[in-house]
């Protein structure tokens, strides 16, 4: 692949990446290093030019100047009275010269004189204030002030928001709505973005062929995958090496990036390591001190990668949140791989054993403490209904009700 190392991996590697409190994710140490191992390894996709209208979910590649200033001219930031800050000192009654609506260009305010304004109105030449209509009385042609103005009240000064030249958007950003609101602002016609990223989902196991099992592993990555921008193909394979080594090979081919699910075990049947092998993919990673999640692998396959999950639900969600997710970001060209990480209080014992760092799906009850949904792996309700992931430290065995413990705040990626 084409382009630049992800920015999001040097974030990482500088520790900035979760938190900008110092030692919020020391529980996550270990794991946040193999997870900038992993993003270093990445090549962030090709970039494109596109008009704005056009480069709704992409991420930008470049900063994102702006051509206009916002606001582009000084105006009323409210409905009111335009006028001399100087000449309102206390009470005191100035004839109205001109009414200023939004959209029209007004002439200059002569000394002594008020201007009727409305909001977003361009300011009268000379006038450097705003009386807000409630502190004016109107007394035939005059308006009556009551308190003294003073220069700036009620005044957005041209190029407050973003003056012209400036940085509007960082490259990173995903434009959305709100940023699509701004580059019209800004007169940005054209901007330039990450190209979409292409990745092949492929669920593996006996089971999901046959049907007995639903692949709900491979709805949710799939759904993660589009939440992050990216062009998602799904396929299945069976515990055979030579279909499964088909099976990758056929993902490969036109993928940026392979997700496959279970298969990265040490049971008779896991058999992505030997499929890969046989496709000639470097194993870099393979078993990280989590749980859930323990058996995740990392692979290059001819320098495209390929992110095993493992196949029990939580720990395929688990290591998906920990490094597929910021993977496919990184890729993608975002700057933002990582959840929010806050400090939160456990609403009852969390029990586990010292040895890997543990997550926990929870939920927020609403004094703000973080309850715990259970820890089987199997379970895919708890996921389902969890507002966090806690990470308890890997020296950490039971802790108490009340204790502080680091959490990551999940959203919706289906939004």
């Amino acid at each position: 692949m084409a382009g630049i190392k992800t920015r999001a991996a040097h974030d990482l590697q500088k520790g900035r990446d979760e938190t900008a409190t110092r030692g919020m994710m020391a529980p996550m140490e270990r794991l946040l290093r193999i997870r900038a191992k992993i993003l270093s390894a990445l090549t962030t996709v090709e970039a494109e030019d596109l008009r704005a209208a056009e480069a709704m979910g992409r991420y930008l590649a470049t900063p994102v100047l702006a051509r206009l200033a916002s606001p582009p001219y000084t105006c009323a930031a409210m409905d009111g009275y335009a006028v001399r800050a100087a000449e309102v000192t206390g009470e005191i009654a100035l004839p109205v010269a001109q009414a200023v609506y939004a959209g029209e260009v007004p002439e200059p305010l002569a000394p002594g004189h008020a201007a009727r304004i409305f909001t977003g109105a361009t300011l009268p030449p000379g006038a450097d204030a705003v009386v807000r209509e409630e502190a004016v009385a109107i007394e035939g042609g005059s308006a009556r002030f009551r308190a003294p103005a003073h220069p700036a009240e009620n005044v957005r000064l041209a190029g407050e928001d973003v003056a012209e030249g400036d940085e509007a958007l960082p490259a990173g950003v995903r434009i959305g709505a709100r940023q699509a609101a701004l580059l019209a602002a800004v007169g940005a016609g054209t901007v330039r973005v990450r190209r979409r990223l292409r990745v092949a989902v492929v669920s593996t196991g006996d089971e999901l062929l046959s049907g007995r099992l639903p692949d709900s592993n491979g709805e949710a990555v799939a759904a993660v995958a589009r939440a992050a921008g990216a062009e998602v193909r799904r396929s299945s394979a069976g515990d055979r090496l030579e279909a499964l080594a088909a099976a990758l090979a056929e993902a490969l081919r036109g993928a940026d990036a392979v997700v496959t699910i279970g298969g990265v075990s040490v049971g008779s049947r896991d058999l992505v390591p030997a499929a890969l092998e046989r496709l000639g993919a470097e194993t870099r990673v393979h078993g990280v001190p989590m749980k859930p999640g323990k058996p995740f692998l990392f692979a290059l396959a001819g320098g495209r990668p390929v992110l095993g999950l493992p196949g029990s639900p939580s720990a395929c969600l688990a290591a998906l949140e920990v490094f597929a997710r910021p993977a496919l970001l990184a890729l993608a060209g975002a700057a933002r791989i990582g959840r929010p990480a806050v400090p939160l209080h456990l609403a009852e014992p969390a029990h586990g054993k010292p040895g890997r760092a543990r997550l926990l799906w929870a939920r927020l009850d609403p004094d703000g403490r973080a309850r715990p949904l259970g820890r089987d792996t199997a379970q895919v309700r708890g996921p389902a209904l969890a507002d966090v992931l806690l990470c308890i430290p890997e020296d950490a065995g039971d802790l108490p009700a009340g204790a502080e413990v680091a959490a990551w705040l999940l959203a919706d990626d289906a939004a």
